[in-house]
């Protein structure tokens, strides 16, 4: 049939018998469209649920949206119940206090949300009903949220933060993406006079990512939760992704992954290391043992600068050198710890700027790693590259290649990207 030929719908006879799941499985295809998920809901009745789950499942509240809302109890019936992602969008300003308080109250009377992405403003932006609100689990929101995203905000104190994430009873997922706090005193330990209240989520928590944020007070939080009779509570965390960690905080972090040895799925690290003594760092993060970690199933590392700005320019009579100590001189000693038959993925996210600067890895020693009898579910090892110049992307392959020819699943397993 050509494509100017008419077609004639199929008559009443035979729609009216098709099962509806066949009619949402046509409608799930068109999630990402906003205009054809309109049409569909002008069809018919039985296709206006779903097309409304589709079109309504993810909002930006802002004023507008709002006030149509609230004006409308249509709207209100037929629109919010299916609304399950909430985004408060950047760009608030300190004269949109008013909108912006006025958009917290009515985010917490929703009933079916489950997750909520909050990004760019200031605490100070609330007023007392808002704050009081959020600090004290006011609404129905705080029952049913698992994923919290905050991304650009700033606290009064780390101590706001933590009753503010404590609200959140079934809460699963947590993000801090260049979260900070005003206070200067540290105050992510409890007050021995008033013990700190486990976080009601803490035996539902699943996923943790904190991204240029400081980790030590949160971890401290998470750590040092317990029970009435004493023992600690350990949140069951199965995907933790900390790209970030500063040298002094691994032993923390060590600490803090050897509660999670049983739960333990997803792991992403990365060690804040420029002009750090080497040496130093690998004995800080000789710290971290991987080995009880036993459904590990994918590690991602973080931060692997091999392009290092010299502390000199080069010259033609003295070029740049690989240092005599490499500052990953932790990196295969750290993977050769994973404990995890169940491994199936090892990333490496790395910026490079000529092929000399991959000398910065024991490659030898990586290969014996890969080759560990133990990971017979090892099917990706995944080369991240930044920064190379996009002429010699074709070649950068070949480069790490053949550093891992001596490795049986190089040609099967490898794969390299760019960005």
């Amino acid at each position: 049939m050509g494509l100017g030929a008419s077609t004639t719908p199929l008559p009443l006879s035979i729609t009216s018998r098709l099962a509806p799941e066949l009619y949402d499985h046509v409608l799930d295809e068109f999630h990402a469209s906003k205009s054809m998920l309109s049409a569909c809901s002008l069809v018919c009745k039985a296709w206006l649920p779903m097309s409304r789950n589709h079109l309504f499942f993810s909002v930006n509240l802002r004023p507008n949206f709002v006030r149509f809302l609230r004006e409308s109890p249509h709207a209100i019936a037929t629109v919010t119940p299916y609304i399950r992602n909430v985004g408060l969008g950047g760009g608030w300003m300190r004269e949109q206090r008013d909108e912006f308080n006025d958009i917290i109250l009515f985010m917490i009377t929703l009933e079916h949300v489950r997750k909520i992405h909050m990004e760019t403003f200031s605490w100070t932006y609330l007023a007392s009903p808002a704050t009081t609100a959020l600090l004290g689990g006011h609404g129905k929101v705080f029952q049913t949220l698992t994923v919290l995203d905050l991304k650009f905000i700033q606290f009064p104190s780390f101590a706001v933060l933590r009753t503010l994430a404590s609200q959140f009873h079934g809460l699963r997922e947590l993000i801090f993406d260049n979260v900070t706090w005003d206070a200067v005193e540290d105050d992510s330990q409890p007050d021995a006079s008033q013990p700190e209240r486990p976080a009601p989520f803490l035996s539902r928590f699943q996923t943790l990512r904190i991204v240029a944020s400081p980790n030590e007070p949160i971890i401290s939080w998470l750590t040092s939760a317990v029970s009435e009779d004493g023992t600690a509570l350990v949140a069951p965390i199965r995907s933790l992704n900390l790209p970030e960690i500063l040298p002094h905080e691994a032993p923390l972090i060590g600490k803090f992954l050897s509660s999670l040895a049983s739960s333990l799925e997803n792991l992403e690290l990365g060690f804040l290391a420029h002009n750090y003594d080497a040496p130093a760092l690998r004995d800080a993060v000789g710290k971290i043992d991987l080995s009880p970690h036993t459904r590990l199933r994918t590690i991602r590392i973080h931060q692997l600068t091999l392009y290092q700005f010299p502390s000199t320019p080069p010259t033609p009579t003295s070029p740049s050198t690989v240092p005599d100590v490499s500052p990953y001189v932790w990196l295969v000693p750290f993977l050769a710890r994973i404990g995890s038959s169940e491994l199936s993925e090892i990333t490496f996210n790395m910026w490079l700027g000529g092929e000399t600067q991959l000398d910065l890895i024991d490659w030898n020693a990586l290969v014996r790693v890969l080759a560990n009898p133990l990971f017979i579910r090892l099917d990706v090892v995944h080369f991240h590259v930044r920064g190379i110049e996009k002429d010699t992307d074709d070649e950068v392959g070949g480069w790490i290649f053949h550093r891992l020819r001596d490795w049986e699943g190089a040609q099967e397993c490898l794969q390299v990207s760019f960005e």
